[in-house]
C-alpha cells in the first residue's frame, strides 16, 4: 500500500485559552485572534505550494481554538466554497471545556471536513490538577460518539506522575482506543524524588496491558526497540517539522512547528530560527548523545530544543531518565508478549528486537 503523503498547516487562530494548565509552555498568551484574510492567505499558499503532498490537514490550534466558533466556521465554510482540488481536511485540538450545544451539532454537519480531538489527562483528579478543575465541564461521551478512532491526548506532569497507571487505565476504560501521552517538556522533573514511583507505575501500565492484550499499548510504552540494533547510522527526522509541517502564527508569520511559536522573543532568535534548513540536515543527532544506545528511539521536539537551548539538535537532557525508563519497562513489556507469543514479528524483526531488549537490560538494569 502507497503511503498518503499528508502536508500539515498549523493555523494558530487565537492566543487565548480558558484555562491555566500546570504545564504550559505558552507562558505569553494573548488575546490576539487570527484575521480571517491571514487565514485565507495561508489556505490558498498550502494549496498552491503543495505538489509533493497528497492531500492537507490544517490543524486548528490556540491557545484554545474553540474560543473562536465563529471564525472556525467562516474557515471552514471559505474553503470549501473555493472547490480546491486537493483533499484536504481541518483538525480542531480542544480542551473541550466549550464543545457545547450548537457547536456540536455545526461539528456533526460537518464531520466529512472536520475532525476533532480531545486533550484529556485521565482521572478526574488529574484532569483537575492539572488543567484548572475542567474534567465536568467536557462531553467526553461526544468525542468517543462522534470520533471513536480518534487518540486520546494526555500530558503527563510531576505532580501527578504518582497516578499515571490510573490516569491511563481510566482512558483505555472510558473507550478511548488509543493513548497518546506525552511528559512535560521545559520543566525540572526532579527525577530522583519520583524515579521509584514512576518506576512503580510504568510496571503497572505493563501489568495491565499483559492482563487486557486486546487493549492497544499507549505511547509511553510503544517504542520500537529494534531501532536501537542501527545506532551506527544517521539519527533520521523524529517529525515533519519544517519539512512537511509549518505553522502559521496570528500574523502569518510561518514558523517550523507550533512550538517554535514562544521561543522568538528576540530579534536575534527569530533571525536565526528563519536561517534554519531543516531539509538540508541530513543527520538529526545531539552530539551530547554520541554514547546512548537510546537515541534512535528517544522522542525529539526540535522546538522545545530550541526553546530551552537555541538550538533545534541540543534534547532536552531532563528527559533523559524518564525515557531510560520508558526503554526498561517496555523492554519488558515485549519480552514478556514474545514469551506469551502475544507479540507477532517478523523472523528478522523478532531476532533484532530480543538483541535490543538484551542490551537495554543490560544497560540500565542493575
Amino acid at each position: 500500500m502507497t503511503e498518503i503523503k499528508r502536508k500539515i498547516v498549523i493555523l494558530t487562530i487565537t492566543e487565548a485559552c480558558n484555562l491555566k494548565c500546570s504545564y504550559c509552555f505558552e507562558t505569553e498568551k494573548t488575546e490576539k485572534v487570527m484575521n480571517i484574510e491571514v487565514a485565507k492567505d495561508a489556505i490558498t499558499y498550502a494549496f498552491n505550494n503543495s505538489s509533493g503532498f497528497d492531500e492537507i490537514e490544517f490543524d486548528l490550534f490556540g491557545g484554545e481554538p474553540t474560543l473562536c466558533k465563529e471564525l472556525i466556521k467562516k474557515i471552514v465554510d471559505w474553503t470549501y466554497r473555493q472547490n480546491f482540488k486537493k483533499p484536504y481536511l481541518f483538525f480542531l485540538e480542544t480542551n473541550g471545556t466549550l464543545v457545547h450545544g450548537d457547536f456540536k451539532k455545526w461539528l456533526i454537519d460537518n464531520s466529512q471536513f472536520v475532525y476533532a480531538g480531545l486533550s484529556l489527562d485521565g482521572t478526574p483528579e488529574t484532569h483537575n490538577k492539572n488543567r484548572s478543575n475542567s474534567y465536568a465541564k467536557i462531553d467526553i461521551d461526544f468525542f468517543l460518539k462522534n470520533y471513536p478512532k480518534q487518540s486520546i491526548r494526555m500530558t503527563v506532569c510531576k505532580d501527578t506522575v504518582d497516578n499515571l497507571s490510573n490516569d491511563i487505565i481510566h482512558l483505555h476504560r472510558l473507550g478511548f482506543l488509543e493513548v497518546v501521552a506525552t511528559f512535560a517538556h521545559g520543566v525540572d522533573w526532579e527525577i530522583e524524588k519520583i524515579r521509584d514511583v514512576l518506576d512503580l507505575e510504568l510496571m503497572r501500565l505493563c501489568n495491565f496491558y499483559l492482563k487486557n492484550p486486546g487493549v492497544k499499548v499507549c505511547s509511553i510504552l510503544d517504542m520500537n526497540l529494534f531501532n536501537i540494533q542501527h545506532r551506527d547510522k544517521k539519527i533520521g527526522k523524529w517529525c515533519g517539522s519544517g519539512t512537511s509541517m509549518v505553522s502559521i502564527g496570528i500574523d502569518g508569520t510561518k514558523y517550523p512547528c507550533h512550538t517554535f511559536q514562544s521561543c522568538t522573543a528576540t530579534e536575534a532568535r527569530a533571525t536565526k530560527l528563519g536561517k534554519i534548513d531543516f531539509d538540508a540536515i541530513d543527520d538529526f543527532s545531539d552530539p551530547a548523545c554520541a554514547n546512548c544506545i537510546l537515541e534512535p528511539i528517544c522522542p525529539n521536539c526540535y522546538g522545545m530544543n530550541y526553546v530551552k537551548n537555541g538550538n533545534i539538535l541540543a534534547r532536552d537532557k531532563q528527559l533523559c531518565e524518564i525515557v531510560k525508563m520508558r526503554a526498561v519497562a517496555t523492554s519488558y513489556l515485549m519480552g514478556q508478549k514474545i514469551n506469551k507469543n502475544l507479540k507477532q514479528f517478523t523472523p528478522s524483526r523478532l531476532f533484532q528486537t530480543i538483541l535490543a531488549i538484551k542490551k537495554i537490560q543490560n544497560n540500565f538494569v542493575d
